[in-house]
This record gives C-alpha cells, sequence and structure tokens, in this order.
C-alpha cells in the first residue's frame, strides 16, 4: 500500500509509525482514537520513499496520489487546483523517528494565479491571497526549485501591503524561472513536493542529525499531504506550538508560543517575535480553554509529555502535530517523577525509573552554575538549562571546524535552521538574538542538552561578533552561556560542582527498592490472573533456569505462580520434573518432551522469518559479548570509567534490541515476557547494581541474554555448537 488515507483503518498487523512516520501516526490516533479536530490528510509511505531514494518515482504513484486527492476533496467540500473554494494542501515529511525541522515541509501547495483570485473573493481580503501565494512561491523555489535561501528571501522583500505582496512573488517567480520554474499544474506542485520531501531524508543536516541521534538511515520519511487550514486569514487566526509541561524545567501546565496572523512556519523557525500562550488566551480564551483540553487528553493517551502544534482558522482550532516532546535532563527528570507520583496519571513509578537513561543522569551531573560573583552582560529566554562556556562563534561551520579540534565552542546565531545543525551538535552553548521556546534553536539545544539561550536582548550577531547593549565581543573570546536563568556573561564564568536536584534522589530510590523486589534477587511472583501458561511454556523456562523455584518460573514467564506451580506439580507426577529442596528440575523425560514440543513449534513457524530474526539478533550479540568482556577486563583504575561506557553501550544495544524481540515475539508469542526482563534488568543496572549486568545469579541483563538466544538458535533448528 503506497498511499494510505488517514480516516482509514491501516492494514492488520501493520505498524503505523514505521509505514507512516511519526507525524501520520500521530494525526490517526487523533482521528480515528480521540477525534480532535484534525484537517483531513493521507500519507505517502516510508516504503515508497526507500524505493523512489533508490529506484526513482515509482510506477502507478500518480493515480493513486490522484484519487486520495479526491478524497480529501469530499471531505473539504472544495476543489483542487481551482473553483469558486479552492483547497490547498501542505506537504510534510515525517520520519519513524522524530528529527524536528530536519526534513522539508511545503505549505499552501496547489496556488496558482486563478486560485489566489479565488481565495480573494472567498475571504474577502485580497492581502491574505497576496500573502499566502508569497508563502508558497517562495517555499516551492528553496525547498523544491533549491534557490539560495538569501536570493530568495531578498527578492521577496515587502512593504506589507497586498501590492507589495504580488510584486514580490513576481519577483520570486522570475528568479525560479531561472532553475525550472514553479509548475502551473496543482497536481504537478503536489508530485515535486512529495520527491523533495523524499529527497530531503538524505540531505546533509538530516545525516549529521541521524549520526548523533544513532537513527537508522535506512528508515525513510513518509510525505504526509494535509488540507490546509490559515493561521494568517485575519485577526481571529494565528498558529503556536504548545507543550504539554515545560520543556526547560519540567513544570506543570501548558507552554509554548503563539503567533496571531501567521503560519507554523514563523513560530518554529525563530524568524518572528513571537508570543506565549497567554496571547492566545487573551485574543481567543475559549480556543485558549479547548486547547488545554486537547492537551490534557493527549498527555495522558501518550502518557507523557507531549509537544503539540496547532492553527487557528477564523476562531476554529485544529490540531496538526503530536509528538512525545524532546526535553532537557532537568525536565526528563522531573516530569518521570511528577508523573508517577499523581495518582491521577497513568504511569508506574518502575515506568519512570526506565524512562530516565544513564545519559539524562549524567547530564545532569554536569549542570553546574555560575560563580555567584560574575555579573551577566545579557539577557533573554531561558530555553535549555545547563551552564556552557567555550569561545564565540558565530558562524556554524566556523563552530564545527573548532569543535573538532578539541575547541569549546559557544555558538550565536540571529536564529538558528537545520542548516546550522552541524555547527551546533558539539556546541557547550548557543545564543540566539529571535526566536522563541520552540524555535528550532531551542528544541534542538533541549534533546541535546545543550544549554541555550534565545532572544536575547539588545543584541545583535555581526559577521565575527556578537555585540550585547552596546558592547562588542569578538569571535575567539570566551562567553559562559547559563541555560536555566537566560544569561549570558563574559568569560568563563563556571562555578565547580554539580546540581543536587531531590528528583534524581528519589528516581534512584524507586530504582533501588524496585532492584530489590524485582527479579534480580529470586523473582517476586506476577499477580494473579497474569498471563496464561501451557505445561510447554513452564517446562521451556525451567530448562532455561536448570533449576528453579515456582516464583522464578512464574516471574520469567510473567504468570501467575500458583498456576505455575500447579503445572510443576503434575510434570513431576507425570515424571518430566523432580522436586528439590532448592526448587524444580528437569528430568530425561522432561527434556525429550521441551525437544518434541520445540520441533513442531519451529514447524509452524516460516523459516525465513526466524532466520531473520536469528540474524538481527546474532549481529547485536557480538556486540553485546565485547561490551561486557570489555567492562569485565578492565583494570580496577578504569573501573568507573568501564562501567559508564559500558551503561552507555547498554542503553544503545537495548534500543536497537527492543524491534528484535518484538519480531521474535510476533512468530513465537510465548517470548512476549522477554520484552519486559530486558526492562527490569536495565533498570536495576541503570541504579547502579553492576551485578544487574552479567551475574550468572541473578536474573541479570546477560542471564535474559542468554536464555533469548538460547530460544533463538532452538527456533532456527540450530545448535550451540553452530
Amino acid at each position: 500500500m503506497d498511499v494510505v488515507c488517514l480516516a482509514d483503518p491501516l492494514p492488520a498487523g501493520a505498524d503505523a509509525t514505521r509505514l507512516l512516520g511519526g507525524k501520520a501516526a500521530g494525526l490517526v490516533t487523533m482521528t480515528q482514537e480521540l477525534g480532535l479536530p484534525v484537517p483531513p490528510a493521507f500519507t505517502v509511505t516510508t516504503e515508497v520513499c526507500r524505493r523512489f531514494l533508490a529506484e526513482g518515482w515509482p510506477a502507478g504513484l500518480d493515480d493513486a496520489v490522484r484519487a486520495a486527492l479526491g478524497r480529501l476533496e469530499a471531505a473539504t467540500g472544495r476543489t483542487f487546483g481551482g473553483g469558486e473554494r479552492p483547497l490547498l494542501v501542505s506537504v510534510r515529511s515525517g520520519a519513524p523517528v522524530s528529527m524536528p525541522g530536519m526534513m522539508d515541509t511545503l505549505l499552501n501547495v496547489g496556488m496558482t494565479p486563478a486560485v489566489r483570485e479565488a481565495l480573494a473573493r472567498e475571504s474577502g481580503d485580497p492581502r491574505f491571497a497576496a500573502d499566502t501565494w508569497l508563502r508558497f512561491v517562495r517555499g516551492y523555489a528553496a525547498i523544491v526549485l533549491g534557490l539560495p535561501e538569501d536570493e530568495v528571501n531578498h527578492a521577496a522583500m515587502h512593504d506589507d501591503t497586498p501590492a507589495g505582496l504580488l510584486a514580490a512573488a513576481g519577483r520570486v517567480c522570475a528568479l525560479a524561472d531561472r532553475f525550472g520554474g514553479i509548475p502551473a499544474d496543482p497536481f504537478a506542485q503536489v508530485t515535486e513536493a512529495i520527491r523533495a520531501v523524499f529527497r530531503s531524508w538524505e540531505c546533509d543536516r538530516a545525516r549529521v542529525f541521524r549520526d548523533r541521534e544513532g537513527i537508522d538511515g535506512t528508515l525513510g520519511t513518509a510525505a504526509t499531504v494535509q488540507a490546509m487550514v490559515f493561521g494568517n486569514l485575519d485577526e481571529r487566526s494565528g498558529t503556536g506550538v504548545a507543550f504539554t509541561r515545560d520543556p526547560s524545567t519540567g513544570a506543570r501546565g501548558a507552554f509554548g508560543d503563539y503567533l496571531a496572523r501567521a503560519q507554523g512556519e514563523d513560530v518554529v523557525a525563530g524568524t518572528h517575535a513571537v508570543s506565549g500562550l497567554e496571547a492566545l488566551r487573551s485574543q481567543l480564551p475559549a480556543v485558549y480553554d479547548e486547547l488545554l483540553r486537547h492537551l490534557d487528553r493527549l498527555e495522558r493517551h501518550y502518557r507523557d509529555m507531549c509537544d503539540v502544534e496547532f492553527t487557528v482558522m477564523g476562531g476554529a482550532l485544529y490540531i496538526l502535530q503530536v509528538r512525545v516532546g524532546r526535553r532537557s535532563p532537568l525536565a526528563a527528570v522531573r516530569i518521570a517523577v511528577d508523573m508517577a507520583e499523581d495518582p491521577t496519571f497513568p504511569l508506574t513509578r518502575r515506568e519512570a525509573v526506565e524512562r530516565v537513561g544513564a545519559e539524562t543522569l549524567q547530564a545532569l551531573a554536569k549542570l553546574g552554575g555560575v560563580d555567584p560573583a560574575a555579573a551577566p552582560i545579557g539577557r533573554g529566554l531561558a530555553v535549555s538549562p545547563g551552564v556552557g562556556a567555550g569561545v564565540l562563534c558565530c558562524d556554524a561551520g566556523r563552530a564545527a571546524s573548532l569543535a573538532a579540534r578539541g575547541v569549546s565552542v559557544v555558538l550565536a546565531r540571529p536564529e538558528t535552521s537545520p542548516a546550522d545543525v552541524h555547527g551546533m551538535v558539539a556546541a557547550a552553548g548557543l545564543v540566539t538574538t529571535t526566536g522563541g521556546v520552540v524555535s528550532h534553536a531551542a528544541v534542538v539545544a533541549r534533546g541535546w542538552a545543550i544549554p541555550a539561550v534565545c532572544s536575547l536582548q539588545d543584541a545583535v550577531v555581526e559577521e565575527d561578533a556578537l555585540v550585547v547593549g552596546g558592547r562588542r565581543i569578538a569571535e575567539g573570546e570566551w562567553v559562559t552561556v547559563d541555560g536555566t536563568r537566560g544569561l549570558l556573561f563574559a568569560g568563563d564564568c563556571r562555578a565547580d560542582g554539580a546540581a543536587d536536584i531531590p528528583e534524581v534522589r528519589l528516581l534512584r530510590q524507586w530504582a533501588a527498592e524496585l532492584a530489590e523486589a524485582g527479579p534480580g534477587d529470586g523473582a517476586a511472583a506476577a499477580p494473579a490472573g497474569a498471563r496464561p501458561v501451557s505445561r510447554f511454556d513452564v517446562l521451556r523456562a525451567l530448562g532455561l533456569k536448570g533449576l528453579a523455584a515456582a516464583e522464578r518460573v512464574a516471574a520469567v514467564l510473567d504468570a501467575d505462580a500458583g498456576a505455575v506451580e500447579a503445572e510443576l506439580r503434575a510434570a513431576a507426577e507425570a515424571g518430566l520434573v523432580r522436586e528439590t529442596p532448592r526448587g524444580f528440575a528437569m528430568l530425561p523425560a522432561g527434556r525429550e518432551a521441551v525437544l518434541e514440543a520445540l520441533a513442531a513449534e519451529r514447524a509452524a513457524i516460516d523459516p525465513a522469518a526466524i532466520d531473520a530474526a536469528f540474524a538481527a539478533f546474532d549481529a547485536l550479540d557480538r556486540e553485546f559479548k565485547a561490551l561486557v568482556s570489555g567492562w569485565q577486563q578492565a583494570a580496577p583504575a578504569e573501573a568507573d570509567a568501564a562501567w559508564a561506557a559500558a551503561i552507555s553501550g547498554l542503553e544503545q544495544l537495548h534500543a536497537r534490541l527492543g524491534p528484535v524481540v518484538a519480531q521474535a515475539a510476533g512468530l513465537a508469542p510465548r517470548l512476549a515476557p522477554f520484552a519486559g526482563r530486558f526492562e527490569q534488568a536495565l533498570a536495576a543496572v541503570r541504579a547502579g547494581d553492576r551485578s544487574m549486568l552479567a551475574s550468572p545469579l541473578k536474573e541479570s541483563y546477560h542471564t535474559v541474554w542468554f536464555e533469548l538466544h538460547e530460544e533463538l538458535i532452538a527456533l532456527s533448528g540450530r545448535r550451540r555448537e553452530e
């Protein structure tokens, strides 16, 4: 299926996020499950993107896109490409993994001079129609045709009158004609925009971001085509981005930016002076209250802090995107604890502990502070907490070169864009003179734990200097960024000492309690009514353990201990196991029964599918063994550093292991409990229990790994010797 209409049920067994990308998967959830006000849309899938990048535009895709556009027309009562009520669309990128701002999006697609005139008649506002036309031609010239942005921006300068906007659009079109021109055919605009979105998956900024985040480069992006709603329509219109909590500090309450009479790109690009959500509350209080209701519903549905894009058109609210929001390390800890402590919120303490990884805790340990005697030279918005210091640099390319030589750099820009990512990735601090809390700079800085200040007051970034309050700081001079308070200091003003955060202490306490009560110490039994099991399930688990009490077998199977004990006693009466003072042990007849059951299970599984699962696990297995060996063989003086490296490596391996476990459980459902066992072992490791990495006497990560390896060996018809 190349094109999926988001109002339709997905094919059975389809992974919505992998097939449609995170953006469209969120639209499906909001449309089909939550009934939120979402403009209709369809998605050209990630599978098509991968084929396009390898082989070119697929045959038959034009027809599928035309049919899907017809459904948008029916849903909106508008006509694409003409008529008195024309339909315009956005073409948005959306990868399976969040990559904010790294790929391309084009708005107002389907515009022609005739459509512009129809919009002017329908709205009664020629300025709105001219503004939308200019926005389209600017976007098409830069994104699809690849014209230099500075040339496009220069051609697009205007006086904000209808005539000035039309003249600017004419200059942009003339410039675009030198590079192939903007198609007069609205359908050609859509297909070219989809091609541009797909190509942006391989652009330099996306590659840099994927390398930094460890994102699989073979995933591809989807292209979502959605009916436009216009935040630039009138005085009762606008656009914004809202977080369900403060992504910088973790504080409760809606947090974000809003810009009246604007489109979404104006907010996230960081090029406009924006207002907080209070501006929406003042302008349209009923819409603000409706937004709060939707935010609360989304946060509880996703059981996490959400990042939500919205548009208001003529006083009507539309939700355009939802995703689990990127946050600072400080916010990550505070949000996890606050949600777990709220008895009305659907998050357990165990889940809170599992959400906060070692990298987050390490980043928090480095938050530090500023010398109390230091006086700030500038103030702005505190958008990403922490303190960073380095030499000032006003160009992303120069910043990247300096950082590669080991120089600590603070990058200063008027605003950042995806083109600056290569300079941001290694920066010790970030400063911009425009943009708000949801600008590109703010979102990326929080996600990467880079201390950042946006909208620095009374400041200008020159080619080789930052001027703040009349004081000129040249490139190469040291500055300190305090992203917790929104301050800038001259020189290196960092103070020694890590921050003491009560929520971190509480998380560590929970982790220790959970590890003590969990399977690492002898396996607490699963609650009554848990997963039903067969005699084969019980005997196979016992066989892998060698000797175990019923409670321990029940814990690894996520099953009721009483039911497991009943199966073991029945097996003992049948001569398959025997009971000892230390638990149950397998007998030869029991091992034979297990081998027969494994053979029957294997015969019902697609050999190619289980071979693929085995190969995926085998590749990870080599890395895991090297990781454990490297930690175990470290010299005593290097023990702490080796442990930190082991945790970091384990976090990365664990993220890649999840899909493999899911793949295996899809073939043999009895393997489903392995996912929870790995999570519990990892939680104990994160809490500092080093024995839970590789101890053979506990339900350690290595123990669970070994048992899954044995299962995959058996199901693929291999022998351990092989």
